[in-house]
């Protein structure tokens, strides 16, 4: 049994496609036919059972070959997906690798204001949030105490913002670049500042590949507000089916899944795996590069 799983999830996924598809008449047949035939009920039972047999097996096969990310691809196609023109990246944790710069940071903010201490790890897990959420959410406080800390976490953050304080993660400028040849339409929304992120794309060489930054200071509802996502289509008038957004947190899946948008997650930033399946994913992909295949394959299997 198990060379022939392995035979079949070697096919194409048009195949996969084609096989799946010969399930339909074999249901309608063991449904429908028997029993407008005038033969006697054993022989209506046996055209039953092989036909329905027949079904099943068609379409178990097809989602053998189809696998996971096949089975997606279809739906998307039944669902009336567009080919994607436009890409929503996150920032933090998918393009650049700020991990140490916001944590360290954070450290520095609680320390000037004599807070609770706190770990790095425990800082970690609060990016992608809006700011003053992510002090609010580590250590009691009241909202004016949170929105004193962002204050005072944005000065520090300006001056330990120096070149090469946030690189990107690998495989990430070549794919953004290749991406960017091809003629998509790459933005990034985030819950940073617009100048703060202006800095660090320059600084890795990409600002000309984005068409559009959104940042916190330029929408009322931050991520996983919709909010964000649809100020950028409407930027482009584009509709939502022919749209991507790719990040690692649960607020980047939510924010797509309110837009209705389709969502990729990273693995490799703060995110975890369950985390992103849970949200919704549609994507989920280890290594920035694998991007390209996924956008070529969008909708109807090519861009």
């Amino acid at each position: 049994m198990s060379r022939i799983k392995n035979w079949l999830q070697g096919l194409s996924f048009r195949t996969g496609v084609i096989v799946m598809a010969l399930c339909l008449p074999c249901y309608f047949i063991s449904l429908g036919l028997p029993w407008l035939l005038d033969m006697d009920a054993s022989k209506k039972g046996a055209m039953f059972v092989v036909f329905f047999g027949l079904a099943k097996t068609f379409q178990y096969a097809g989602l053998t070959i189809l696998g996971k990310e096949g089975y997606k691809r279809l739906k998307a196609k039944l669902k009336g997906n567009k080919p994607i023109r436009l890409i929503i990246f996150d920032f933090d944790g998918t393009i650049g690798d700020s991990r140490g710069l916001i944590t360290q940071t954070m450290l520095e903010t609680i320390d000037r204001l004599g807070l609770e201490k706190r770990t790095e790890e425990e800082c970690a897990r609060t990016i992608g949030l809006p700011l003053a959420e992510c002090f609010s959410s580590m250590i009691p406080m009241t909202d004016e105490k949170a929105e004193e800390c962002a204050r005072v976490y944005t000065e520090i953050c300006l001056r330990n913002s120096v070149p090469g304080a946030v690189p990107a993660f690998p495989n990430v400028v070549e794919t953004i670049r290749n991406l960017h040849s091809q003629g998509y339409i790459l933005t990034i929304a985030t819950n940073r500042s617009r100048l703060s992120l202006a800095d660090f794309l320059n600084d890795m060489q990409l600002a000309d590949c984005f068409s559009l930054l959104v940042g916190v200071d330029d929408v009322q509802q931050k991520k996983p507000n919709a909010e964000p996502a649809m100020k950028i289509l409407d930027t482009f008038g584009l509709k939502a089916s022919e749209a991507l957004i790719v990040g690692d947190t649960e607020s980047d899946i939510l924010m797509g899944k309110n837009a209705g948008v389709r969502t990729c997650g990273v693995t490799y930033g703060t995110g975890k795996e369950e985390e992103l399946k849970k949200a919704g994913a549609d994507f989920i992909i280890n290594d920035f590069s694998e991007l390209t295949g996924i956008v070529s394959h969008s909708a109807n299997g090519s861009r």
